[in-house]
């Protein structure tokens, strides 16, 4: 690692909090490759170490065990956090980073866990998520539609920004169904349920707004069960990336921030395809999105007026414009003084869709 000036006292402590299991290994290879990018660019003037914590979180998980590592790495002296994948992590994560003063970049879909010390880098953006699939919805002249969602927090935050796009898009919502948030032995009596009541309102096309796994689950039950309805979902639609599983999502429209017409996104998948060769990146949308959470961090370090968690919070809010891998080619992240939302752009979410067993682009949002 490259010596820094005045590394006697050790160096900078950045914590990891890498709950989501599926993904931990992809986000740490990320985050030890954009970090490497930064030592060679010479702008970093002290070396950072990562702390690295692996709790068990959402949605099968829990939130206070998430919330334990992060007082975890408090305690060990790190000076900022990254992590909380799970967006009810994020919500729950924003009074607690205020009462310790140590700052946090959530990567968690929500709006609602914005604080004085808790900053989003969000996985899906739950706003213009719900905007999105509506712009598709109005495109396609679906007006009567039905909605299903889960029991996540996070996922009636959905609904409620999808409620308020449909009222301006002219799009009536007939009715809406919640599912379990995790799977249950019962999941597939429900869906069965909910199909038939679903259909007897005859709508025109069904939309979900999910949060997890029960999502795939829900895809590929509609899509065995023979109703051909057009079907929309949220960032939920995640899963369609990987090839096993795309044959549930069959015929199914979703959002998604990987763009291929976002250069950033190119070269950070082609760098990471040759630095491990071993692996087979078969989505652009996580490596995206951990590349932006702490490439955002980096940036606030560097920012820092002085290297304490009160001058990282402070280098943080003078982010501006720094081009980002998630969404399409003019999506960036910027954050300020009450403006803690870091990812924006009309397209910071995108539409793709599942045919013939292949994922392709479905286009982008129509403002409305």
């Amino acid at each position: 690692m490259q010596k820094h000036y005045n590394d006697g006292d050790g160096p900078v402590k950045i914590g990891l909090v890498l709950d989501k299991i599926r993904h931990r290994d992809e986000a740490d290879r990320i985050y030890s490759m954009i970090m490497d990018d930064y030592i060679e660019s010479g702008r970093l003037e002290r070396n950072i170490e990562f702390i690295k914590v692996y709790p068990y979180g959402p949605p099968a998980g829990s939130i206070q065990t998430v919330i334990n590592a992060y007082h975890d790495l408090c305690d060990q002296g790190c000076l900022a956090v990254l992590g909380f994948n799970h967006a009810d992590s994020s919500i729950a994560i924003g009074t607690v980073a205020d009462e310790r003063k140590v700052p946090v970049v959530a990567l968690g879909a929500t709006v609602d866990g914005m604080a004085e010390w808790a900053f989003s880098i969000c996985w899906s953006s739950i706003p213009h998520d719900a905007y999105t699939v509506a712009s598709w919805l109005r495109r396609n002249n679906y007006k009567r539609v039905v909605v299903t969602y889960d029991r996540a927090a996070h996922a009636e935050e959905y609904l409620i920004h999808f409620r308020l796009a449909c009222a301006r898009a002219g799009i009536r919502i007939l009715a809406d169904e919640r599912f379990p948030q995790i799977q249950l032995p019962e999941l597939e009596d429900i869906f069965a349920s909910a199909v038939e009541d679903l259909k007897s309102l005859r709508p025109d096309a069904l939309a979900h707004v999910g949060t997890g796994p029960v999502a795939g689950r829900w895809a590929g039950h509609v899509t065995r069960s023979g109703w051909g309805i057009p079907r929309v979902m949220n960032d939920a639609f995640f899963g369609a990336s990987d090839p096993a599983l795309a044959p549930s999502y069959e015929g199914w429209v979703g959002t998604t921030m990987w763009d291929p017409d976002n250069e950033v996104t190119n070269d950070l998948m082609k760098r990471y395809c040759e630095r491990y060769p071993e692996i087979k990146l078969t989505s652009g949308e996580r490596v995206s999105l951990f590349r932006d959470g702490i490439a955002a961090l980096l940036e606030g370090i560097i920012l820092a007026p002085t290297l304490t968690p009160e001058g990282v919070r402070q280098g943080l809010e003078m982010v501006q414009l720094l081009p980002a891998a998630s969404g399409g080619p003019r999506t960036c992240i910027s954050f300020g003084p009450y403006a803690h939302r870091g990812t924006q752009g009309a397209d910071v979410m995108v539409l793709r869709r599942v045919k013939n067993g292949e994922l392709i682009m479905e286009g982008h949002i129509e403002l409305f």
